[in-house]
């Protein structure tokens, strides 16, 4: 029996590595476009031309379902409108062979000298699956998870969004020690920003555990063994690519009718090179390699500013193709407050109508 699926916090810059401050990349001009591209033309879905493509400015959130919907609030509040387009799709961990290696790990909590989390979601679904595991009750409340974890053993997390998550499940200080990189105007929340905040030579010789879900980058793991930790690291969920329905495409290509007044929210490299194969096989290629579909209309909708929190997302958007890329400081009020800026000469435009 697998515990309930929690949904982590939504306002978490860490279900993603995050990056540098405001910094716009110097945009490359478009290649390929077709300014005249109607909604029709858009992939060819019936359904596209009833709906009208809105004249507000659009931000597309591409969150794992559920995870996205305070920052939705928050664009709507401003006037900006807020299309949820999941990239990536979260799911509690259901293989026995890792359910099994999770659950001993949780059991012997007491024998690590600290416990790595990656993300809001290693923390939710494992922090479930502990609070399953000491009362068998797969609906009990997250928050208690903190009244089963050790109070002697510290806690490493990627960002103040894990951090959150943790609190939310009643682990934060004072406590419990939860070490985190610190925030300011250069702040970074990644495996590298962590890794400085760690005193690894203390841990040489001593068992550690990670938690993150299937797969991921091994710069955390490889520099904790390198350091002498006895590293046991275990999957609590699961990422997968979606698989969008003929509402989601058509809601979607309504909006990038004017891809002009759209914006993709883009908060996870591995959910940016989902989103390349998707538009791919719906559309073709710039180069027409693969020409399931058209790929002057793929070449228009790249034209659509993005925005990421992150070094290597704005690189994999631009590998994907996009061209006009800004990368934004870690946070949600961050991503928010760029958003805004790019929103405000198109919001002027629309109340002048």
């Amino acid at each position: 029996m697998t515990p309930r699926t929690p949904v982590p916090p939504s306002s978490s810059p860490s279900s993603g590595p995050s990056g540098d401050p405001v910094s716009p990349v110097s945009p490359a001009s478009p290649s390929g476009g077709t300014a005249g591209a109607t909604s029709a033309d858009l992939g060819h879905v019936p359904s596209v031309r009833a709906v009208a493509a809105p004249a507000a400015p659009c931000a597309i959130l591409t969150r794992p379902d559920g995870q996205a919907d305070a920052l939705a609030r928050a664009l709507s509040a401003e006037g900006i409108d807020a299309l949820e387009f999941p990239l990536l799709e979260i799911a509690a961990q259901t293989d026995p062979v890792a359910l099994a290696a999770l659950d001993d790990a949780l059991r012997a909590l007491p024998s690590y000298a600290m416990a790595v989390f990656v993300s809001p979601n290693a923390v939710a679904y494992a922090l479930a699956r502990l609070v399953h595991l000491h009362t068998g009750d797969e609906n009990a409340p997250m928050q208690a998870a903190g009244a089963r974890w050790p109070t002697a053993l510290p806690v490493a997390v990627v960002g103040p969004g894990s951090a959150q998550a943790l609190a939310d499940a009643g682990v934060a200080p004072p406590a419990y020690r939860v070490i985190v990189p610190p925030g300011g105007p250069q702040a970074r929340f990644d495996s590298e920003a962590l890794l400085e905040q760690l005193d690894l030579p203390a841990l040489a010789g001593r068992r550690v555990l990670l938690v993150r879900g299937d797969g991921g980058r091994e710069l955390l793991a490889d520099t904790l063994r390198a350091s002498g930790a006895h590293l046991d690291i275990v999957s609590a969920y699961t990422r997968r690519a979606p698989t969008p329905d003929t509402a989601a495409w058509a809601a979607l290509e309504a909006r990038l009718a004017s891809p002009e007044r759209c914006a993709w929210v883009l908060t996870s490299s591995e959910a940016v090179r989902h989103l390349a194969t998707l538009l791919a096989a719906r559309y073709g290629t710039r180069d027409g390699v693969h020409t399931p579909g058209t790929p002057q209309v793929l070449a228009r909708i790249l034209t659509a500013q993005c925005f990421t929190s992150h070094h290597r997302i704005a690189d994999a958007a631009r590998s994907a193709g996009f061209d006009r890329i800004t990368q934004c400081a870690p946070g949600d009020e961050n991503l928010l407050a760029a958003i805004k800026t790019w929103a405000d000469p198109i919001q002027v435009k629309h109340d002048d109508r």
